[in-house]
């Protein structure tokens, strides 16, 4: 398995980080109407990077909106205690209102329109001047005004940082600390995956240096668990089965599941990680069956590039974690095919 060495975490031509970060401030400068969104069922990282990025507009005098596809996830609502966040269903004319009528959008913790869901159209049909701040590999959609990257970061958490320290560390103060210590957390999974070097904990004791507070986050983002997650979770471990030598691991969650559990979909986040920790797996994956579609997380070890085999289905990501959302099927039926494609896929 390939993993950065120390040190090995550095800005992809900090020249180009510079100038286009340099864009976003004299954009956000001549920009009244300011929006902020991330992709369906966001993670810490995308929570973490829109609250961060809010505050730090609020500084500058701004007057941004934050509208989200999704719900916040029950363990991640303390991050939002005013509830600042708008879910765009609650009012789908208002929030199309909004969009439309944005001098500037940004997009965070992806670079796909699509990965916006049904903010996609509005998003694109919007006369704004759109900005991407992600983490993630490309995509075809190209239609930014300026797109803050580097692929090589843990988390568009790590970025944000970046691009506040290229102005004034001091904009971070206890909260935006807060949240992007929450969102570099989550998306290294507490420090396990690849990409997480000295750097990543040097940025990380800066954060709680000015005010973000590790045991608490952890505490109010991993230990909270509601019991009829645990008996979903149950249920979901029972799913599992595995191919190729036990190479291969497969997990399913129904609509009956959650049904039967009072569950929804924010309660399988940490399943893929899960199904990665069992012994002699090398990639994973989680389907999910929402009312309106299937939700499928992918994941892998070493070199086996499972965002390759997301592209296989309209998805993406990274390297060794990616996703892609299908339309509504029989959840076992997709197994099958799944399989299937993932054994012509593993022998190429």
């Amino acid at each position: 398995m390939k993993y950065f060495k120390a040190g090995q975490y550095k800005l992809i031509n900090p020249g180009k980080f510079k100038k286009n970060s340099k864009r976003i401030i004299n954009l956000i400068s001549e920009s009244k109407k300011i929006i902020l969104t991330t992709h369906i069922n966001p993670d810490g990282d995308a929570l973490g990077s829109e609250l961060a990025f809010y505050d730090y507009l609020k500084q500058m005098g701004k007057k941004p909106v934050i509208i989200n596809h999704s719900p916040t996830p029950d363990n991640f609502k303390f991050l939002d205690r005013k509830k600042i966040i708008r879910f765009y269903h609650r009012d789908r004319e208002e929030n199309n209102r909004l969009l439309k009528n944005a001098d500037l959008i940004f997009i965070l913790d992806t670079n796909q329109y699509s990965r916006t869901k049904c903010m996609a159209d509005p998003i694109r049909k919007s006369q704004a001047k759109k900005i991407c701040i992600d983490h993630h590999l490309g995509s075809n959609e190209n239609h930014y005004e300026v797109i803050l990257s580097d692929t090589n970061s843990p988390a568009t958490s790590s970025i944000l940082y970046e691009y506040f320290k290229l102005q004034n560390l001091n904009i971070i103060n206890r909260k935006i600390a807060t949240y992007l210590y929450a969102g570099i957390m989550t998306d290294t999974g507490s420090f396990r995956y690849p990409r997480t070097t000295e750097k990543t904990f040097s940025v990380c004791a800066d954060l709680v240096k000015r005010g973000a507070d590790p045991v608490w986050l952890y505490d109010e983002i991993y230990n909270n668990l509601n019991p009829e997650k645990i008996k979903l979770f149950g249920k979901f471990v029972t799913s599992i089965t595995y191919h190729f030598g036990g190479k291969l691991a497969v997990g399913v969650v129904t609509l009956q599941d959650f049904k039967d559990y009072h569950s929804d979909v924010q309660d399988v986040e940490g399943f893929s990680t899960f199904i990665m920790s069992i012994g002699g797996v090398e990639a994973g994956f989680v389907i999910v069956e929402l009312k309106d579609s299937l939700k499928c997380s992918f994941r892998s070890k070493g070199n086996i590039n499972i965002k390759a085999f997301a592209n296989l289905f309209n998805g993406g990501g990274h390297k060794n974690a990616a996703g892609a959302s299908l339309p509504h099927q029989n959840p076992f039926e997709f197994k099958k095919r799944l399989i299937s494609e993932y054994k012509k896929f593993y022998k190429k």
